[in-house]
Formats: structure tokens, sequence, C-alpha cells
């Protein structure tokens, strides 16, 4: 039995040329995290992060931090399948199609474009991206170039597998990833439609701990959307 406890990032840069960095305040939700297992005592017998900028970043933070007080920490190892799904690839091949569709988003979207406020514009971004995950998730959408659901499930599935040995170890794992593969991992402990499984991904905060008990390949869900190193609410970011 093993102990296997997702990261989400730190947040991201929304309104960035680059989203796949982390902001200020994304730094600093992890810095925050890594102060708190450093003062608690909490070790790790093997760290992995995705691919992605914005989960090796967090991961290395959290690594400054154990370093700055003298400690031991695992060296971090790349796993791919920890990627999150290509959110932006998505929104540009599926949006158009719920825009000629839906009269909602074709509103949502104007707004968008003709708006200056930021926090608006993020508001009505995510009502129009949460339509056309569910649309991708149920199968509605489709495209050749990005992963079905099925296969997205599969993927994570491996990314477990090869992180935790398949339940054989009795440590503890950790792996610095997204809200997608949080949710879906979620999935694979509870069998949540895939509905419910992307309104889990949009609960997910910034630098999130997430806990899994890892038995023969059996997933149980210890704990979800975690986050006691910042119980200040301001802290706490979706995206």
């Amino acid at each position: 039995m093993g102990t296997l406890m997702l990261v989400r990032h730190g947040q991201a840069s929304f309104h960035a040329d680059d989203y796949d960095q982390l902001s200020p305040k994304g730094e600093d939700q992890v810095r925050e995290l890594g102060a708190y297992w450093v003062r608690h005592g909490f070790t790790a017998d093997r760290v992995v992060t995705g691919p992605l900028k914005r989960q090796r970043d967090s991961a290395q933070l959290v690594q400054e931090a154990f370093e700055a007080a003298g400690l031991p920490w695992p060296d971090t190892e790349v796993i791919d399948e920890w990627a999150e799904l290509p959110a932006e690839r998505m929104a540009q091949t599926f949006i158009p199609q719920l825009a000629a569709e839906d009269d909602r988003a074709r509103e949502l979207i104007e707004q968008f474009e003709e708006t200056g406020n930021l926090d608006e514009k993020e508001d009505v971004f995510q009502e129009v991206f949460v339509k056309m995950m569910e649309k991708w998730a149920t199968g509605e959408y489709s495209d050749p170039d990005i992963v079905p659901w099925p296969e997205f499930i599969d993927r994570v599935r491996k990314a477990v597998t090869t992180t935790t040995g398949n339940g054989a170890s009795n440590g503890t794992v950790i792996a610095f990833t997204s809200g997608g593969p949080t949710a879906t991992t979620i999935h694979l402990a509870l069998g949540t439609d895939p509905i419910k499984t992307m309104e889990l991904a949009w609960q997910a905060r910034n630098a999130s701990l997430n806990e899994f008990v890892v038995t023969d390949g059996r997933l149980t869900l210890n704990s979800f959307n975690s986050v006691p190193h910042l119980p200040d609410p301001k802290w706490w970011t979706y995206r």
C-alpha cells in the first residue's frame, strides 16, 4: 500500500502571452506549500512532474524550500503522461463550432472580444470553455488531432501506474500535475461520469493537494482539493 499525492501547479498566467508559466501569485502559492511541508516534517520517497513548464516550476519551487532548510528531497522525474489536456488547441478547434450552434456561447464570445475588463474576460471565457469541454468529454465534439476522452483516461491511468509502480511501493509519491489529470485520477478511483469529472477539474484550486491510497492497482481517494498551506481564501485561485 502506498500514497499518491497529486499537487496541482500554482496559478498560471491566463492573460499573458505565454499561459504556461506561473504567475507571481502562483509562485507564492507553491512556495507556501514547500514551507508548510518543511514545517510539518513532510517527506517523500519519489517526486515526479508533468512536462509542462508550470508543472516543472512548481516542483522546483517546493524542492528549493527543502534545500533552503537543509532537508533531503528526491530528484524530480518527468513523466509526460501527467501533462494537461491541450486546452488552447481544443478551444481553437471547438469554440467556433460551439458558437455556430449555441446562441448563448456566441453572445459570450462577443462579450469576451469586446470587454477590456480582465476579470470579466475570465468569467465569460470559463462559461464557454466549460460547455465546450463537456461536449468533448461526452464525445459530441472530436477532432483527429485532439485526444478523445477515453484515450485521455488511459493516458492518466498509465501515469498513475508508472508513478506508483501499480501500488507496489509502501512509500509516498508526489506528482505535480494539472486539474484535468487530477480530476481524471478521481474518475479512476470513483467512477465519476464525464460531466462530473469535468466539474471536479473546474473546482481544483491551484497548488491544492489530492491524496490517494494505492493498493495493488486500486485507487482510494483520501482527500480532494485541500490547501492547509493557504488558509486565507485570498490565495485561492482556480485557473
